[in-house]
């Protein structure tokens, strides 16, 4: 492991070391990109369910007496699936949020922030109303999103996020 640590990074190409926004943004992140990151989940989520309807009439009509003890793994399988794309999408919010803050509403000249935190705070210093209930809520959804980066969940217990919670979000 520390062989392979030591040369992590080694491989990567040279076309996204040190890529930045202004490598890959035309007009920048704008409001389309909330609803696309929870329409393209929702779709892959709807998508992947079809299938399994699709599989699970298979199932029951060539094993009926088997089937409930098939599908039962294979069910609960695409529930953990779609709980990771429920994280995906909660952690493409955060960076949506956090890109919104720091290059369309702050100075973006001013020293650079870290986290959530520090840009709700930039954003207040400059003017924007923020209630401290809802600086609350957000810091409450980043600390979720940095522990399920940062001390990701076991592969078949993901945390229980659903589309209304990101969603509310």
């Amino acid at each position: 492991l520390n062989a392979a640590l030591y040369h992590f990074g080694d491989k990567m190409r040279e076309l996204l070391k040190n890529l930045t926004e202004n490598d890959y943004w035309v007009y920048g992140v704008t409001e389309s990109d909330f609803d696309h990151a929870v329409s393209i989940v929702r779709e892959m989520i709807e998508a992947r369910n079809h299938q399994y309807e699709s599989e699970a009439a298979r199932v029951r009509s060539e094993s009926s007496e088997t089937a409930d003890d098939i599908l039962d793994d294979v069910a609960y399988y695409r529930y953990t699936d779609n709980q990771y794309l429920w994280q995906f999408a909660l952690w493409r919010l955060q960076g949506l949020i956090e890109a919104v803050i720091t290059y369309q509403l702050v100075d973006k000249n001013a020293k650079k922030l870290f986290g959530l935190k520090s840009k709700l705070e930039a954003l207040v210093n400059s003017g924007y109303q923020i209630e401290q209930h809802e600086i609350d809520e957000l810091l409450l959804w980043a600390n979720l999103r940095n522990a399920i980066s940062h001390a990701p969940p076991e592969q078949f217990r993901p945390i229980p996020l659903c589309e209304d919670d990101i969603v509310e979000y």
